[in-house]
């Protein structure tokens, strides 16, 4: 089961191309080289740790690394912060991480310092539990920036999702046994053939279908919905499992008021039946897809009645569910009938 999702920064959760490209291309004209510098160069600098950026975009002699990215990050932290931008989709992914209790961490190569201002500069800041980057002599590259979050989530590493959009942040994600999603909108990774790989989003939003699949498929996810009666004790109205909906019992609440709909028995069945149909329409399914339901009764003697509005509510279904009526001694509220279901979505 995954508990905690992983960001990189650069190219996963913004992109901040203007300033790393501003940046870079200042430094080396202090040094002397005035350019112009190709775009594909510049990429190099999104992602892998600064000393190798400037060895590999620029083959900068290694006298002058040292000076190069000290003089980088102090050129950064004053204009990286103003350069960054969410990708679409990104603040939606982590509220819905967020709705699901699985908690969210940036794992990147920016220096520490430089990673929180960039991050105090975006609207998801504070959605965020950890931010994890490099400290000089502690946590230099993103091998030990993931095992960073790892100790201090105190999760397994089965249970951590790392989502990047470089070979380095695959590389730090299979080194500390985390499972690894490539960002396809991000830098590194253009399209999907890019990655070779089992898991890839090229949206922010897929990483969740990614979530399912590790998750077997069997994430539990709570439905609610103002359209039908709010639960009333330790429950939910469903859940939704995989592709199965698992609805509580509807009894007859009219959802706008509160109170318990009066009249026939047969009355209080249509009502039991509203209140499923807008639950499935809140988990994404509606009353054809239903497979078993069971219909509790206080007096089996209604249950021609409860039968015949039964009937009408599936009367779409390509195929009938099965189903179970039972009589019981009481109901919620004293109510004469209560209904549950079970669907697909």
């Amino acid at each position: 089961m995954i508990k905690a999702v992983l960001f990189d920064f650069d190219g996963t959760l913004a992109d901040s191309s203007e300033g790393i490209f501003y940046t870079s291309t200042t430094v080396m004209k202090e040094l002397g080289f005035p350019g112009p510098w190709e775009t594909q160069a510049l990429r190099r600098f999104i992602g892998p740790p600064l000393p190798d950026s400037f060895r590999a975009a620029f083959a900068l002699d290694e006298s002058k690394i040292d000076w190069a990215v000290d003089r980088y990050r102090e050129i950064y932290k004053e204009v990286g912060p103003k350069g960054c931008h969410l990708y679409d989709g990104i603040e939606e992914l982590v509220c819905y991480l967020k709705g699901k209790g699985i908690k969210v961490a940036v794992a990147t190569n920016k220096n520490q310092p430089v990673v929180e201002s960039c991050m105090e500069a975006l609207p998801v800041a504070r959605a965020f539990d950890l931010i994890s980057g490099t400290i000089k002599g502690v946590q230099e590259n993103k091998t030990a920036v993931i095992k960073n979050c790892i100790d201090r989530f105190g999760l397994k590493p089965e249970e951590i999702l790392m989502v990047g959009d470089t070979n380095n942040d695959r590389e730090g994600a299979e080194s500390n046994g985390v499972h690894f999603c490539a960002a396809i909108w991000g830098f590194g990774y253009s399209t999907p053939n890019d990655y070779n790989g089992l898991y890839y989003a090229e949206k922010p939003l897929q990483v969740i279908e990614t979530i399912k699949k590790l998750n077997g498929g069997n994430m539990i996810e709570k439905i609610e919905t103002k359209n039908a009666p709010a639960a009333i004790g330790p429950y939910s109205q469903a859940v939704k499992v995989g592709n199965f909906i698992f609805a509580s019992g509807q009894i007859p609440v009219d959802p706008a008021t509160g109170a318990i709909v009066e009249g026939t028995t047969a009355d209080q069945a249509k009502q039991c039946f509203k209140n499923i149909k807008a639950v499935l329409a809140e988990a994404g399914s509606d009353i054809t897809k239903v497979f078993k339901a069971t219909v509790f009764l206080k007096d089996m003697n209604d249950f021609v009645a409860v039968n015949e509005v039964y009937a009408d509510a599936f009367k779409d279904s390509p195929v009938l569910p099965a189903r179970s009526a039972v009589q019981v001694a009481k109901l919620p509220k004293d109510v004469n009938v209560e209904i549950e279901v079970i669907a697909l979505v």
